[in-house]
């Protein structure tokens, strides 16, 4: 008498299938892995941008109390160089941002926000030849609040918003990170 075996194992389309189910996991898995990757990328340069956005408005802020006669006429040196009444210093529209602020002192103004083909040379201060940080841009906007209490022109503008827009690039696509106050003139007036 001859016994029989039976083959007990796999079969060919078992294997397969099971081929095609592991390799959609690890598909899912190196997809997962690189969108991590993408983000904890984006994440750091959100940061810098942050800091940078928050470190521009310290320095408005602290412009405002510099008083230096041709170059910070404190408060009414607080504005756009394109805005009206004339005597702005922070330059409009979206400029590079060096590593060093340049002589003033203050984010913004025209001897560190030049274009960054060459140094930032304004007449009769040091030339700013730091180095221009790659993939950061910087606007900064100032716009007079009306103090509805005390109209202007009666009245004297006594708050500012400042907008500071950082915009940064991750994978071809362009980011914007903006922080944004109010800035006061309360002082004493005799």
């Amino acid at each position: 008498m001859k016994e029989r075996i039976s083959e007990k194992g796999f079969s060919y389309i078992d294997v397969m299938i099971a081929i095609v189910i592991l390799m959609v996991g690890i598909l899912a898995m190196l997809s997962a892995l690189t969108a991590n990757l993408a983000r904890a990328m984006e994440s750091e340069k959100r940061v810098v941008a942050k800091q940078i956005a928050l470190s521009t408005i310290e320095s408005i802020i602290s412009a405002k109390e510099i008083r230096r006669a041709g170059v910070f006429e404190g408060w009414e040196s607080i504005r756009n160089t394109d805005a009206l009444p004339a005597g702005g210093v922070f330059l409009a529209g979206t400029t590079p941002i060096r590593e060093e602020l340049g002589w003033d002192g203050v984010a913004g103004t025209a001897d560190d926000a030049c274009p960054a083909s060459g140094p930032c040379a304004v007449t009769g201060r040091p030339t700013n030849n730091s180095r221009v940080i790659d993939g950061f841009s910087r606007q900064i906007v100032i716009t007079d609040v009306e103090d509805p209490e005390r109209p202007s022109p009666t009245y004297p503008i006594t708050r500012r918003r400042i907008d500071v827009h950082v915009d940064y690039f991750v994978n071809q696509a362009t980011r914007r990170e903006t922080v944004s106050t109010i800035l006061t003139r309360y002082e004493v007036t005799e």
